[in-house]
């Protein structure tokens, strides 16, 4: 037996929200109850999973039998259902590109040519790339990434040094991500943004040189293990 088995009421889905970032979960709904698979049983468990506020906890074997923790007897067997990624079984919607509450004045934000060239601390790529380079990287190359997956396969990975695979490549104004080349216009901009829309800094607001963005939770990113990007499927982490 090597995998977790987590029965939640319909009435606590919004508590998935807090792994709903984590690669490899799965949710089924089945009445009023929510069924959520794909956490191993041999490895130590994530504090955001112990956190969950199951109704049950089985232990899963084989044939699908279902065993209370620690009990040699099962007491019942996993039901056919539909399973999902997590990452679709709850959505999320992400903030519009314009900055949330009253203000007495709207401008439109601009990205201009920017007077000098940055390194690159962010890059987004299609997860097909990525796998085929962190599947032979040296460790040391991976260790100090990380990555999060949108529901297209796009991969954004952020981290010094980037891989060099073929990609978009970013540079970090504190929590914003910029197209590199490009700057704001005027560069507080960035400062009034962030206090805006962005205030607790945890997330990370990902602009295109049309001054469109969207807002990526920084929940969202895992540690750039080879497991974590074997395990990573289409679906994604984020919108």
């Amino acid at each position: 037996m090597n995998e977790l088995i987590i029965v939640l009421s319909q009435a606590d889905k919004a508590a998935l929200g807090s792994v709903r970032c984590m690669p490899g979960l799965q949710a089924a709904g089945e009445g009023e109850l929510i069924w959520l698979r794909g956490i191993s049983a041999n490895e130590k468990i994530d504090l955001r999973i112990k956190q969950l506020p199951g109704l049950h906890t089985y232990t899963l074997d084989e044939q699908d039998h279902l065993f209370p923790p620690g009990a040699l007897t099962p007491v019942a067997k996993l039901p056919a259902l539909s399973w999902q990624p997590l990452s679709q079984f709850i959505t999320v919607e992400l903030p519009v590109s314009a900055m949330p509450g009253k203000i007495s004045q709207r401008h439109t934000i601009q990205l201009v040519p920017a007077q000098k060239m940055e390194p690159g601390e962010a890059l987004l790529t299609d997860l097909v790339t990525w796998k085929a380079w962190a599947e032979q990287a040296p460790l040391v190359r991976l260790q100090p990434l990380i990555f999060a997956v949108s529901e297209n396969d796009r991969v954004l990975i952020m981290g010094t040094p980037l891989p060099p695979i073929p990609g978009k490549e970013y540079i970090l104004r504190d929590t914003i991500l910029l197209p590199g080349g490009y700057d704001f216009d005027p560069p507080i901009t960035a400062v009034l943004l962030e206090t805006q829309v962005n205030p607790h800094k945890d997330a990370w607001l990902l602009f295109d040189s049309n001054g469109q963005w969207q807002m990526i939770s920084k929940d969202c990113f895992v540690p750039a293990t080879r497991s974590a990007v074997r395990l990573t499927t289409g679906g994604g982490m984020y919108e």
